[in-house]
């Protein structure tokens, strides 16, 4: 793996960085795990979440003990795997099974991390009990959307098996709740995790090679390909030969003169790299009214003066201002480490903690008062696609600000050929409005990029997308559904932003949100640029 600056006196502008860094001893107080580099001693969620910098090592006992339960899984007949996590502990298990293909015996993974009713269904109508393990990842043991995936689940496994228990495996940290659930109800296995990583970091501990392991990837060379960038990025590197101090002070340094856009575009075998480096940044750096903005694929406004082109891949991108090459698929974990490397560098540069998140417990704090019926919101109600108003509407929000960027946020059932419709509209956006894009499936990127959305740089616009489900699915064990779960995230979300001074629209689909977006690309390109 390469990485190549093609920015324009680049280096030059490093320099005062670089000799900041040797004057400090940054490079090598990183590596010891200095907490320090980044807030004073005693701050919260440093010291203790810096397990990351060792982990091609620390790991290496899983490899075992994974190696052992995929065996069990292919004994036992096992034909699918479904993660239940959220944000960390499902996007880097997606884009290993993504990047690296594996064959039969080994099962399939599918990773669930929406609480939209249909996406649940989905899984359930194309998967059975007896021949599936549902793996229940949560740090805390108590994330919202992951218990009530595992009580929808379970109540599943119960009304076929004898034994539920033994098609379920829990990734916990020592002590939660989770562990004590998977002991009371006779998991399989439950697998602890390394406590002193925090979650957008945790792609090489249990949270991510587990179910990567288990869907047939070599944990070993996922860790062996960590520790060859590893060495590559060591303090006896010269500082302006080290790959993660160059990504990551170069990203920083535009932040800082106002290009703060960082967007990546991905080519095989890594295609599917973006959506983890966009919650590793998003939730790292926005903070404080500040950060790097992290653009996962989508068109590069033409007019644009803002932003980084961070091409990765076995084909460069034309135009990249940052070139990683990966030709083999298992370099992923190389490059993951080398990103999380580099945006501790940035953080540092950008004079922000980059191991907390303040703001996303915002949204569920505010998720969980609508659930209760407590939240008393200001913010309007979502606009049904049908609205006369609803252009004028749309107008107003985007224009009633300097624009940034605009986030669209789709709290639907993810996939094709949804995926689709999203770019189109990201396209619609860049032709208006000449503008960076980004979109998210909600919930899932309230654990994640919902942070840069409220604690970040301002200028940013919000397009909520809602739509009917089809399916509506009562949560066991509780009283309430999907349906009003995922209400009750939307509605927490926008009255977070509008609460931070976002500027937010909620529009709502209808019963076919594929259909609805055509219609809405359709409405938005009359709107004036």
């Amino acid at each position: 793996m390469s990485v190549t600056l093609a920015i324009t006196g680049s280096r030059r502008g490093l320099a005062s960085t670089a000799d900041r860094w040797r004057d400090e001893s940054l490079i090598e107080r990183v590596w010891r795990a200095d907490p320090t580099v980044w807030a004073p001693l005693g701050t919260p969620e440093v010291a203790n979440r810096l397990g990351w910098l060792n982990l091609h090592e620390t790991s290496l006992p899983l490899v075992s003990v994974i190696d052992d339960l995929s065996s069990e899984s292919i004994a036992q007949g096992i034909t699918d795997i479904v993660l239940c996590g959220m944000g960390g502990s499902s996007l880097a298990p997606e884009v290993f099974s993504t990047s690296v293909r594996t064959e039969s015996p080994y099962p399939k993974l599918t990773v669930l991390d929406s609480t939209h009713p249909d996406a649940v269904a989905f899984v359930a109508s194309h998967t059975s009990p007896a021949t599936t393990w549902y793996v229940i990842a949560s740090k805390s043991g108590t994330t919202l959307e992951t218990l009530s995936l595992f009580r929808y689940f379970w109540k599943v496994a119960s009304d076929t098996l004898e034994h539920p228990g033994s098609q379920f495996v829990a990734i916990t940290d020592p002590g939660s709740s989770l562990s004590d659930l998977a002991a009371d109800r006779e998991f399989r296995a439950c697998i602890e995790a390394d406590p002193s990583v925090g979650g957008r970091y945790s792609a090489l501990t249990a949270y991510g090679l587990v179910p990567a392991g288990l869907a047939g990837l070599d944990v070993g060379r996922l860790l062996a390909s960590t520790s060859n960038v590893a060495r590559r990025c060591a303090p006896e590197v010269e500082l302006l030969e080290n790959p993660a101090f160059l990504l990551g002070a170069t990203l920083a340094t535009r932040a800082r003169n106002g290009a703060d856009k960082a967007q990546i575009v991905a080519t095989e075998p890594v295609e599917a790299f973006p959506v983890w480096a966009e919650q590793l940044i998003a939730e790292s750096t926005g903070k404080q009214g500040r950060g790097i903005i992290p653009i996962a694929g989508g068109p590069f406004p033409s007019s644009a003066t803002d932003g980084t082109i961070i091409s990765i891949g076995s084909d460069p991108v034309p135009g990249a201002d940052i070139e990683i090459t990966v030709d083999d698929s298992y370099d992923i974990a190389g490059a993951m480490f080398l990103f999380e490397l580099a945006t501790a560098i940035a953080g540092e540069v950008l004079g922000i903690q980059p191991f907390d998140q303040p703001d996303v417990q915002l949204a569920k704090e505010l998720a969980a008062s609508a659930m209760s019926g407590d939240l008393v919101s200001t913010t309007e109600p979502p606009v049904p696609l049908n609205d006369a108003t609803l252009a004028n509407r749309i107008a107003d929000t985007i224009s009633s600000q300097d624009i940034s960027y605009v986030s669209i946020q789709a709290y639907l059932n993810p996939g094709r050929p949804l995926d689709d419709r999203l770019e189109s509209l990201r396209s619609m956006l860049d032709r208006r409005y000449g503008v960076f894009t980004t979109t998210g499936y909600g919930p899932r990127f309230l654990h994640s990029t919902g942070q840069i959305h409220k604690g970040g740089p301002p200028g940013g616009v919000y397009v909520q997308l809602i739509d009917s489900a089809q399916t509506t699915m009562p949560i066991p064990e509780t009283d309430y559904s999907f349906n009003e779960l995922i209400a009750a995230q939307a509605l927490g979300d926008r009255t977070a932003l509008a609460e931070r001074g976002r500027s937010v629209i909620s529009i709502d689909l209808g019963s076919n949100a594929t259909a609805g977006i055509t219609n809405l690309i359709d409405l938005a390109d009359t709107l004036p640029s």
